[in-house]
């Protein structure tokens, strides 16, 4: 067991002596590990150039007001219908003949004719009242 343990031992010595390099620190010359950062190179290029002139133009939108169209017509003037004026002074002559003519022709009818009398005498006395 112990010849067991012995070479154990020395395999992980040797693992751990070959891979000490890995963990020192570079030389202070390698470009390795932080050199540049240590070491900045400032590197100035000065170039002359000419102003670049921009021009800008600005586009507002424009408003135009603008009055709204009326097509005027020119008013037509009819003339109004005789019908509509004298429908009124008809529809009232009209009745008021009917009315007179059924009171007469009540009047005038005796017995079963009183009603037929009546009816005659109300379209002759409208007739009579609108003027025809």
């Amino acid at each position: 067991m112990n010849a067991n343990k012995t070479v154990c031992m020395l395999s992980a010595g040797a693992a751990l002596a070959v891979a000490m390099p890995v963990l020192a620190d570079p030389p202070h010359w390698a470009p390795a590990h932080g050199y540049r950062h240590k070491h900045e190179r400032v590197v100035v290029v000065e170039r002359y150039h000419r102003p670049v002139v921009r021009e800008v133009i600005v586009e507002r939108p424009v408003y135009i007001r603008r009055r709204p169209v009326v097509v005027y017509e020119e008013p037509a003037y009819y003339a109004a219908p005789p019908a509509a004026v004298t429908v009124r002074g008809n529809v009232l002559g009209t009745l008021g003949g009917a009315i007179v003519g059924a009171a007469v022709g009540s009047q005038i009818g005796h017995g079963d004719g009183r009603t037929a009398a009546t009816a005659v005498g109300a379209v002759v006395g409208g007739t009579i009242g609108s003027g025809l």
